[in-house]
């Protein structure tokens, strides 16, 4: 198993971890757009590992398989599986009613090794399936076990809080907000990167922007109002899987042909490609504005900017 070495101290570590079935794949596969994929999920077998960059810091994340056999032996195995570890992500399948015991002990001995090995990841519990348009009384008995669960998992004895995220691969944004969130508590320039988005916002009048890496991932954003963010979080997959269709066409490579332009709602929805730098991997402008007139020289202004800002950790 030698082979799961970390062997570069500047990456961070994610693990998804949970039972078998609890969804962790099918999160990973939202990020990567994958989503046509979801019929088809196998269980994945033993830890599977990709590697991506997330504002110039290299990430290594981590799919443990839940079986019952691998469960043992990352537990027998902490310190090879668990070291090095920034953030470990727990997955429960919240409507999986016959397992929620299970799946509360199983994260019990996960933090119980932690706490045996010092090692003091941020956790994250994810109380996933909690889908939209559930009827009345299987949403009460939801949330009856997500209280439950809360409660229980609040009890255990670790150094670090928990943080608690419902997730649904039926409301990508669910999934998209909560990894973004996660993701950008790693990086050190968030809020002179937010001042300068909403500044741009207000001097352009601009109602909402989003700017998305390659992996789907908010890296800033600005909304006037939760409709607008509502909007936005809910196009911004399919603008982000448009622009991959136009790419497989291989119609142009030019960066000024990366621009679309959409009319919907009595708005005007902008969504335009960039780079950092040559090395860098690709980052999305949405935005959503009024003015059906808006110079793309504005937009070329805000994209140095975020250039300038986003390259300083790279």
């Amino acid at each position: 198993m030698t082979q799961l070495k970390e062997s570069n101290h500047n990456v961070r570590k994610i693990i998804f971890i949970g039972l078998d079935n609890a969804g962790k794949t099918s999160i990973i596969l939202t990020l990567l757009r994958e989503i046509s994929k979801f019929a088809v999920i196998s269980p994945t077998r033993h830890a599977k590992r990709r590697k991506l960059e997330f504002l110039g810091m290299k990430i290594s994340e981590w799919d443990l398989g839940g079986h019952e056999r691998y469960r043992k032996q990352y537990l027998e195995n902490a310190e090879l599986y668990f070291r090095g570890t920034n953030i470990l992500i727990y997955v429960i399948d919240v409507q999986d009613y016959d397992r929620i015991v299970e799946s509360y002990i199983y994260l019990n001995q996960i933090i119980g090794k932690l706490n045996e090995l010092n090692l003091n990841p941020v956790i994250y519990i994810f109380f996933h399936k909690n889908d939209p348009d559930m009827s009345d009384s299987n949403q009460i008995k939801i949330n009856d076990t997500v209280s439950y669960l809360k409660e229980k998992i609040e009890g255990i004895q670790n150094s670090n809080k928990f943080k608690f995220y419902n997730t649904t691969i039926f409301d990508l944004s669910s999934i998209i907000n909560t990894m973004s969130e996660i993701l950008l508590s790693l990086y050190s320039r968030v809020e002179i990167v937010k001042k300068t988005i909403r500044e741009f916002a207000f001097k352009s009048r601009i109602e909402g922007i989003e700017v998305l890496d390659d992996n789907s991932l908010i890296i800033s954003s600005f909304y006037q109002n939760d409709n607008i963010k509502r909007i936005l979080n809910s196009l911004s997959p399919y603008f982000l899987r448009l622009n991959d269709g136009f790419e497989n066409l291989n119609v142009s490579k030019e960066e000024a042909k990366n621009y679309m332009l959409v009319e919907r709602f009595g708005k005007y929805f902008i969504f335009k490609k960039f780079k950092l730098t040559k090395q860098f991997f690709p980052y999305y402008i949405l935005l959503c504005t009024n003015e059906p007139l808006l110079e793309r020289s504005e937009i070329e202004a805000l994209i140095k900017l975020l250039r300038d800002l986003l390259s300083h950790d790279a």
